[in-house]
């Protein structure tokens, strides 16, 4: 199971100013929750919190039933897409979406091929062999939610996945985005600011604000 459970968590930057306010969140197996909230609530701080990125003052943070307290980032089969894309603008986009693959057991022609599928799916077929820093800011965003992709993770977190694309690719990715989660049985996490995407993609919406969850519940 892939259920992942937050319990009174509570984080603060600076001991006075309180980020995070008694969080308590559980996200069903194979369940895709999207956050939603005004700037600065919370939501994004509550992804790092899940992935092992920052520790919180208080709570406990379980996937699949174990408390994952103190396990490193990488122990814990939880794959993030971050908002600012974070990809090596040295390598080319092939080379970026290899390291989803880093941890499987492939063959050099498996390898290629699944980076080629994910390629096709998020219409970048035509720029595996560009370098990252040549890339503009929807096509980033678009091989960062590849890389999260092809490391298919028992947990999903996505940052803002689709804010930098336009209306008609961001459609057609919210419907990939679905299909793949689906079709994976993926437990998934997404912060947005965009009421309309929330609502498309969620299986249940939580609102946030200052540091709180206000409304949890099916769109």
């Amino acid at each position: 199971m892939s259920k992942v459970t937050l319990n009174d968590i509570n984080v603060s930057y600076d001991g006075k100013t309180q980020i995070l306010k008694g969080l308590n969140l559980e996200i069903g197996e194979g369940e895709l929750v999207s956050l939603l909230g005004p700037s600065g609530c919370g939501k994004t701080t509550t992804l790092r919190m899940i992935a092992g990125l920052e520790t919180p003052d208080e709570g406990t943070i379980r996937i699949r039933g174990q408390a994952v307290d103190g396990q490193r980032p990488q122990d814990r089969d939880v794959a993030m897409m971050f908002q600012s894309s974070a990809l090596f603008p040295w390598l080319s986009v092939a080379e970026n979406l290899a390291f989803g693959l880093a941890k499987k057991n492939l063959d050099r022609r498996a390898h290629r091929s699944q980076i080629e599928a994910i390629a096709r799916q998020l219409q970048l077929e035509d720029l595996l062999e560009r370098k990252a820093r040549t890339l503009s800011g929807g096509q980033r965003q678009r091989v960062a939610l590849g890389r999260a992709l092809l490391k298919e993770a028992a947990v999903l977190l996505m940052d803002e996945p689709l804010s930098s694309l336009d209306r008609q690719l961001r459609l057609q990715l919210q419907d990939e985005i679905l299909r793949l989660c689906r079709q994976r049985g993926q437990t998934a996490l997404m912060v947005t600011h965009d009421q309309s995407e929330a609502l498309n993609l969620a299986d249940r919406l939580v609102v946030m604000n200052q540091g709180r969850i206000e409304q949890n519940d099916i769109p």
